[in-house]
C-alpha cells in the first residue's frame, strides 16, 4: 500500500527540482549572470495581463508605474554616484517634461489637445512588473535631449548616455532594463510600415508586437532577436588559445571569434564555419559555455551570443582581412596578464606599439569564456558536467 505512496512522493520531489530549475535560468551553467540578463522584472505578466489595449492603458495608470525614457539607443540616467536608470512617475513626466498619460496612445500618430492643437504620440512598451509596479520605457526621441537633460537637487543631474557606454557604470538590473527598452523602442522605430502591403503598423501588446493596420492584410512583427555563436577556440597541444581583433578595437584589444547563424545551420555548424573563414582554424570538439543576451548590436539590433569553448585541429591561421584586422595565438601567460589588468580595472594599452595583450572586461560574454580557459589546467576541453558536441 506504501509503494502509490512512494511514488507519488518521488514524483512531487522531482517536479519540484525542476521547477527550482526552471526559476533559476537567469544563471547560466557556470553560475555566470552575464551583463543584460538578470533583470529582477516579472516580463511574463506583460503578456498574460496587457494583450488589450484598455489593460495596457489601465497599467499606465496603476499605482507604482515608472516610466525610463530614451532617446535613440541613449537612456536617461541619474549620473550621481552611484549612477542609475532614470525612473520617472506620471507626475514628475507631466511636471518636468509636459507628458501626459494619454499622449501614450499606441495605435495613433498624434492627438489634438483642448484647444485643437496636434500633439504628439510618445511610443511606449511595457518592461515588466515589479513589487512596487510597473515598469515602461518611453521614446522621446521625436523632442531635444536638452529638454530632458535637468540639473536640480530633487532629481539629480540627468543625462542621456549610450547604453554601451553604461556597461561598466549601472548595476545589473539596470544595465538589463537599458538595454532592453532601448532594443526594442529602435525595432519600433525601424518597422513603421508592413513588410508585406506597405500600410502603416503599430504597437500592440503593450509593446511586444507590431501590426499591419490594413483590413486585408493584418500582418503581425515581433521582435528581432539575431542568433550569434562566440567561441574560445584553444590548442591544447601547445596551451594557446586563438584570438582576433577588428580594426575598431582599442589598441592591442583582442577577442575572441563570433560571427552570425546563417539559415539552415546549427549552432555548432556556425562555430565551424565562422573560425574557418575568418582564421583558416578547422576545429573539432566543441561544448557549450553559456549564452548572453546583447542589445547594442549593429543598427541597435538585439543579439543572442552563443558561447563555446572548441579545439583546434588545425594551428596555421590565414586571416580575412575583410573581417579581422589581425589574429593570433596567445599564450597562457599573456592571457593571464591581460585579465589581471582587468581585475585590477587598469586600462588596456594606449597606442600602436605596446605589445601587452587587452581582453574584454567582464560585461562580455568574450571575458568569461577567456577566464573560464584560465581557470583551468592544461587539457583539451575542461567541461566537466557540459555536453560535449
Amino acid at each position: 500500500m506504501w509503494e502509490p505512496l512512494l511514488v507519488f512522493l518521488m514524483f512531487c520531489r522531482s517536479s519540484q527540482a525542476f521547477t527550482n530549475r526552471m526559476h533559476s535560468t537567469r544563471r547560466s551553467p557556470l553560475g555566470i549572470v552575464h551583463t543584460f540578463s538578470g533583470m529582477d522584472i516579472d516580463r511574463s505578466r506583460v503578456e498574460a495581463e496587457l494583450k488589450e489595449a484598455s489593460a495596457f492603458q489601465n497599467a499606465l495608470r496603476s499605482h507604482g508605474a515608472a516610466f525610463a525614457l530614451f532617446h535613440g539607443t541613449s537612456a536617461l540616467v541619474i549620473t550621481d554616484s552611484p549612477m542609475k536608470l532614470a525612473f520617472h512617475d506620471a507626475e514628475k513626466l507631466q511636471t518636468l517634461y509636459e507628458i501626459s498619460l494619454q499622449q501614450f496612445e499606441p495605435s495613433l500618430t498624434c492627438i489634438s489637445n483642448d484647444v485643437g492643437n496636434s500633439i504628439p504620440i510618445y511610443p511606449c512598451i511595457a518592461l515588466g512588473a515589479s513589487a512596487s509596479g510597473w515598469a515602461f520605457a518611453v521614446d522621446v526621441s521625436n523632442r531635444s535631449r536638452n529638454e530632458f537633460e535637468v540639473k536640480n537637487e530633487a532629481e539629480g543631474n540627468l543625462r542621456f548616455e549610450p547604453v554601451r557606454a553604461l556597461l561598466a557604470t549601472l548595476n545589473q538590473r539596470d544595465i538589463a532594463m537599458a538595454g532592453l527598452g532601448a532594443s526594442t523602442l529602435a525595432w519600433h522605430r525601424q518597422h513603421q510600415f508592413c513588410g508585406l502591403c506597405g500600410s502603416r503598423m503599430v504597437a500592440v501588446e503593450a509593446g511586444g508586437r507590431r501590426a499591419c493596420t490594413s483590413e486585408t492584410c493584418r500582418n503581425r512583427a515581433y521582435p528581432r532577436v539575431d542568433p550569434v555563436v562566440i567561441a574560445l577556440v584553444q590548442d591544447p597541444v601547445r596551451d594557446k588559445i586563438l584570438l582576433g581583433r577588428q580594426s575598431v578595437y582599442r589598441p592591442m584589444m583582442y577577442s575572441c571569434l563570433a560571427g552570425y547563424v546563417g539559415p539552415c545551420e546549427s549552432l555548432e555548424e556556425a562555430v565551424r564555419r565562422e573560425v574557418k573563414e575568418e582564421s583558416g582554424i578547422d576545429v573539432g570538439e566543441m561544448s557549450y559555455h553559456s549564452s548572453q543576451p546583447w542589445p547594442i548590436g549593429r543598427g541597435a539590433s538585439c543579439q543572442m551570443m552563443v558561447g563555446f569553448t572548441a579545439t583546434a585541429t588545425s594551428t596555421e591561421i590565414h586571416i580575412d582581412t575583410n573581417e579581422l584586422e589581425d589574429c593570433r595565438w596567445f599564450s597562457r601567460a599573456e592571457v593571464a596578464e591581460a585579465e589581471e589588468l582587468v581585475v585590477a580595472r587598469r586600462p588596456g594599452p594606449s597606442d600602436e606599439s605596446s605589445k601587452t595583450l587587452s581582453i574584454p572586461g567582464p560585461y562580455a560574454i568574450a571575458h568569461h569564456l577567456i577566464k573560464n580557459w584560465l581557470s583551468t589546467t592544461k587539457a583539451p576541453l575542461q567541461a566537466s558536467g557540459r555536453n560535449k558536441l
